[in-house]
């Protein structure tokens, strides 16, 4: 993987997710997709194993500098997910995009209860109502599961820029 351009393609995520994403969000809780998150998916998906877990690593360590979740707990599970995706990716069809969104849907809602309960245990913010917490949880992750087919178009123009094969990578 090329790293000055990933971190210029994490720049230009930070900056849509934070700038424009806060503008364009669906209902009164603002709710919006993490591109981050699928930026970090695709990148687990698609690129070799090594460095997918380091740029999911990092997406998430920009996440919890980004957001008021206790530092740490979204690099956490970020890797974690990055690391049951390229264990698991083998047994995926890649190239349908039915399987990127329902791995995106499925890695978003657990990063975000992940940390919910992190949040919970540190005592970080009250929560008054977890079920309607955790639907806006449900409701980003769909967000975030639709634009799946888009960030993996993406990836896959930018994948000489980025320095990742054109096919995804079987085998460890």
């Amino acid at each position: 993987m090329r790293w000055f351009n990933f971190v210029l393609l994490l720049f230009v995520t930070l900056v849509l997710q934070l700038g424009v994403g806060r503008l364009f969000g669906v209902g009164p809780q603002r709710v919006m997709p993490d591109l981050l998150l699928l930026l970090a998916v695709v990148l687990a998906f698609r690129g070799p194993a090594d460095q997918a877990l380091i740029a999911c690593w990092i997406l998430g360590l920009v996440k919890d500098l980004s957001s008021q979740a206790p530092l740490g707990s979204y690099a956490f599970a970020f890797g974690l997910l990055a690391w049951a995706i390229v264990r698991l990716r083998e047994m995926f069809y890649g190239e349908h995009p039915i399987t990127l969104i329902v791995l995106t849907f499925l890695c978003s809602f657990l990063a975000e209860i992940f940390v919910l309960f992190i949040c919970s245990l540190k005592k970080v913010m009250e929560v008054e109502s977890y079920t309607s917490f955790s639907l806006v949880i449900m409701f980003s992750a769909m967000l975030t599961a639709g634009l799946a087919p888009y960030g993996q178009w993406l990836i896959l123009k930018l994948h000489r820029q980025l320095g990742l094969p054109r096919r995804r990578i079987y085998g460890r």
